[in-house]
């Protein structure tokens, strides 16, 4: 009886001993386990990001590349237009001039042939009103200051203004100050062609579907 006692008061006292001595190592192993899974796992997350990082990076690259080989391209084409502006603008004052030089000399054949009296202006009617022939005022859209400016730049006939561009008519406007902006030239050279060509129903029904010389 007595060993027992002193057995089982052995026993009592070393449990707790015994029990931390299991239980420790087994909480020690699963920490040390968990935390290997959690670097593995940060690992791999780690190696997919670093490699959509060099994939973006490669992407940027390309992305550069193509722009500046845009831009170059952009900056080769605006040089291109702009010399072909220069050309077109070069032409229509050469062919402005050559206009000129052979309706002068054509007046000057005529006043040799004819006897000299005193110049007879043509006039047409149009729209209910006799409009004097070449009067640029004619075209919807130009009044009085715009027609001097488009004179003043050797356009003084219909058919001087029905050949010339949009592009150059909007040149002249700009160079006349900030106050002809609101004025747009699209439909000018169609109207003074109408005009030129005696097409007056046709200008007519052209204009009325124009506000103020600007489609609607």
């Amino acid at each position: 009886m007595l060993l027992s006692y002193i057995f089982l008061n052995s026993f009592t006292e070393n449990l707790p001993v015994g029990l931390a001595l299991c239980i420790v190592p087994f909480i020690l192993g699963w920490l040390a386990a968990y935390i290997y899974h959690k670097v593995t796992a940060l690992r791999d997350e780690n190696a997919a990001l670093n490699l959509k990082v060099s994939d973006q990076t490669n992407a940027i690259t390309e992305l550069r590349m193509n722009l500046s080989k845009t831009e170059a391209e952009l900056e080769a084409r605006s040089l291109e237009l702009r010399k072909s502006k220069d050309s077109l603008i070069m032409c229509e004052s050469e062919r402005n001039a050559l206009r000129e030089q052979v309706g002068d000399e054509g007046k000057s054949s005529k006043a040799v042939k004819a006897a000299p009296k005193a110049a007879e202006v043509r006039t047409v009617m149009f729209a209910g009103a006799k409009v004097k022939w070449d009067d640029l005022e004619i075209v919807e859209g130009i009044g009085p200051k715009i027609a001097k400016l488009l004179q003043d730049a050797g356009i003084v006939t219909w058919d001087q203004l029905s050949m010339t561009s949009p592009y150059r008519l909007r040149e002249i406007l700009d160079a006349g100050g900030p106050q002809y902006n609101i004025h747009d030239p699209e439909t000018w050279p169609q109207q003074a062609d109408l005009a030129a060509k005696e097409h007056w129903d046709e200008l007519k029904k052209l204009q009325d579907e124009l506000i103020g010389g600007k489609a609607g």
